[in-house]
């Protein structure tokens, strides 16, 4: 697996880390969740318009949200941007694509991101 780190001061909304591996590259955006309910989750206008265009495009792109307060990491497919940042009830939490407690399961997070395509390249049969 190789990462790149991004400083996205230069060019708003990119995500924070690129991997690749055998091929496959993807985007991920780190968040870290503060809130007890993971019913909404903090992008920034530049970010959802960036994940959305980039899905559009049958790019690879997710959101690793860290959620502290149920000892989670979770990841959400960036063509999913606009439904994470529209607050939820609390009863009505965000539902996870990929999720995993401790021990995280960090290959398992990287395999699930390889192995998805986004939902448009399944649309389109990629």
């Amino acid at each position: 697996m190789f990462w790149t780190r991004l400083e996205s001061w230069s060019s708003p909304g990119v995500p924070d880390l690129h991997g690749i591996l055998d091929g496959h590259a993807f985007w991920l955006e780190l968040k870290v969740h503060r809130l007890n309910s993971l019913n909404k989750i903090a992008l920034r206008p530049h970010q959802i318009a960036w994940q959305i265009r980039y899905s559009g495009y049958s790019g690879n792109v997710w959101n690793l949200v860290s959620h502290p307060s149920s000892s989670t990491i979770n990841i959400f497919h960036g063509s999913r941007a606009m439904e994470l940042t529209e607050k939820k009830i609390k009863d009505d939490p965000l539902i996870p694509d990929w999720s995993s407690g401790i021990p995280y399961d960090w290959e398992g997070a990287v395999n699930h991101i390889l192995s998805s395509s986004s939902p448009l390249a399944k649309e389109r049969g990629v």
